[in-house]
């Protein structure tokens, strides 16, 4: 079995369909045999990496009632074209990101409360007790 000499290839389009497909939970392997593509040119279409501004074009046509893929008329055809923006506007790699950066930041705070606080070395359990005379 012999590949192709060029590989297949991502439109601006087909990276609108991924957001809008990946929304509604479609999975990997099934936007890779629907695309024909690595799965990891999705993962960096869906950070904004990739064709950037595809999230937002999308967002733009559904709210002008456009589609432009057969899959995203059949999900319009489902679930109408309010549904399918709002659970788009839902998944924005923006808000994604932003929240993602977030936790991080959390997680790398170097006050965590009252048990980090340092203690001058040395001086722990040396405190001198009063004599009783």
């Amino acid at each position: 079995m012999r590949r192709s000499a060029v590989p297949p290839r991502l439109t601006f389009e087909d990276a609108m369909s991924v957001h809008v497909l990946r929304a509604h939970g479609v999975i990997f392997n099934d936007l890779k045999r629907l695309f024909g593509v690595n799965p990891a040119r999705f993962y960096e279409i869906l950070c904004g990496a990739l064709l950037p501004g595809s999230w937002e074009a999308a967002t733009e046509r559904l709210t002008a009632r456009e589609t432009w893929h057969p899959d995203i008329a059949r999900l319009v055809e489902l679930h109408g074209y309010d549904r399918v923006l709002a659970t788009l506007l839902a998944a924005n790699p923006n808000k994604k990101q932003f929240e993602k950066e977030l936790r991080r930041l959390r997680k790398s705070a170097s006050f965590k409360g009252a048990s980090s606080v340092q203690r001058p070395s040395g001086q722990r359990g040396t405190a001198k007790r009063p004599t009783v005379r």
